[in-house]
């Protein structure tokens, strides 16, 4: 472990697929990192912010500020779908209050403070990300990236990519240094029926509402103990930030495709004398189990 944590950031569009939970639980849990702020983006962006509020409560950091983001992609309309998980709000329930500043500004003032150590793992649409380094061009060289998205090995419009392409290209043509976390390892590392269970049972207020989140997110009613296995998308980019032993990389150019019928939100990555990202192209999904479901147990 390093002699200091690694300051992190964290956005995300918290609510809809359960990872993004389970990354900020693996982050609050991981003393390799320190977790400076958390940014909420895409859709409904007040109750993704209410539920990474709810949860960095939960466990003991009601401290950490979190940015409400843009909810609209650079080009497109607003989705107005309701995030899945906010069946573990209660409209009574007191939570902290949000940060004052909005999220790409606090991607920028985390930035600073870091002095040049900042990692912002994006773990949704790219969109906060895309605006801070065009209001602020000298981010590109304050802080590195970490994106959960794209997908290299087969030609596929991968989720986040897909909600804003013009962001993530934004982002890739900026030269912030960059790994790219995609489908290509995402999808080699998916919990167990066995660690689900484990999470369900394992009691504290912490792993009770991370269980919650998961039922809600499985679609399961009130007293059911069915659990959908979830896929460790975004955990794995949180893990890659401070263990990037875990991965096997390369260094291509990537480019996001932002015409076409067909190919719009494609992430092409080439061999090239210029690269802009160091793509990971296999995992070592074992010890990256391991360590998630051993950190999500010792809360």
């Amino acid at each position: 472990m390093p002699d200091r944590p690694l300051p992190i950031l964290i956005d995300t569009d918290i609510g809809d697929d359960i990872d993004d939970a389970l990354a900020l639980a693996l982050a609050l849990t991981s003393p390799e990192v320190d977790l400076r702020a958390v940014t909420t983006v895409y859709g409904d962006v007040a109750t993704r912010t209410r539920l990474a509020l709810k949860l960095l409560a939960t466990y003991g950091r009601p401290d950490i500020p979190v940015g409400t983001g843009r909810g609209a992609p650079l080009m497109g309309t607003l989705p107005t779908h309701v995030p899945n998980q906010a069946v573990v709000l209660d409209d009574g329930e007191a939570l902290p209050q949000p940060s004052g500043h909005p999220a790409d500004e606090l991607i920028r003032r985390t930035a600073h403070e870091a002095a040049g150590r900042l990692v912002v793992i994006t773990i949704g649409a790219m969109t906060n990300m895309a605006i801070a380094l065009l209001r602020d061009p000298r981010l590109a060289r304050q802080a590195r990236l970490v994106v959960m998205g794209g997908v290299v090995g087969r030609q596929q419009a991968e989720w986040n990519i897909r909600c804003d392409p013009e962001a993530a290209r934004i982002c890739f043509e900026s030269g912030i240094p960059t790994t790219l976390v995609g489908l290509d390892v995402t999808m080699k590392c998916q919990m167990a029926e066995a660690d689900v269970e484990a999470l369900a049972t394992h009691g504290s207020a912490a792993t009770q509402l991370l269980d919650a989140m998961v039922a809600g997110w499985s679609g399961s009613a009130d007293g059911q103990r069915k659990r959908k296995c979830p896929i460790l998308h975004d955990p794995l980019a949180v893990a890659v930030a401070f263990r990037p032993e875990l991965v096997t990389v390369e260094p291509r150019k990537v480019v996001v495709e932002t015409r076409g019928e067909f190919t719009r939100a494609f992430t092409v990555a080439t061999r090239s004398d210029t690269p802009n990202a160091s793509v990971c192209l296999d995992v070592d999904s074992a010890a990256f189990l391991r360590l998630f479901m051993g950190r999500l147990l010792s809360r």
